[in-house]
């Protein structure tokens, strides 16, 4: 299959949370399946405000209708935090989530960005362990990252366990990106 990634246009984001809650089948058999059913979906609002922000990434099938999505915004001065990665069950294991993730750090480094960072799942094969083979590490001392402390404050406070919660980080321009096209 033929995939690109690009910036989302006004007029797709429509789709978009029809991928996010098509995504959502993969917690369906994890101990996450009610919580990760009961969490309050990305809003309309949210999609339109991140995609006139230059935050809203999206995969495309070849016909150039999305089939993931990336919904990031600027934290700080430095910081893109990758507040949902989704692909559409029926276009994963392509690398669309990493492509993604590249496209948004190609685009906002030369933007005065830093670094990508995000919040997730510690356990669950695709979710850390998958970061963390892309080259995300853990971000070592949250006392220090008052956002990302509170991402995971908030997490907690709707009931997900605070020991499956992790911070991640991607320092731009370090190397340890890995793209799976090349793997």
């Amino acid at each position: 299959m033929s995939y690109g990634v690009r910036l989302a246009r006004p007029d797709e984001l429509g789709a978009l949370p029809a991928i996010e809650l098509a995504a959502d089948v993969r917690f369906e058999g994890t101990r996450y399946a009610k919580l990760v059913a009961t969490y309050p979906p990305t809003t309309m609002k949210e999609f339109v405000e991140t995609q006139a922000r230059w935050g809203l990434w999206v995969a495309v099938d070849a016909r150039d209708r999305p089939v993931g999505f990336a919904h990031c915004r600027l934290v700080g001065l430095s910081t893109l935090y990758v507040g949902q990665l989704s692909v559409h069950p029926d276009h994963a294991g392509y690398g669309l989530g990493a492509r993604m993730l590249r496209r948004a750090a190609v685009f906002h480094g030369p933007r005065g960005i830093t670094r990508l960072a995000l919040t997730t799942f510690r356990d669950l094969p695709w979710n850390a362990p998958y970061y963390e083979w892309l080259g995300f590490r853990e971000v070592p001392d949250l006392a220090s990252e008052v956002f990302l402390r509170q991402q995971i404050e908030e997490q907690v406070e709707v009931g997900f366990p605070a020991d499956t919660r992790v911070a991640m980080e991607w320092v731009l321009g370090d190397g340890t990106f890995v793209d799976p096209a090349v793997r």
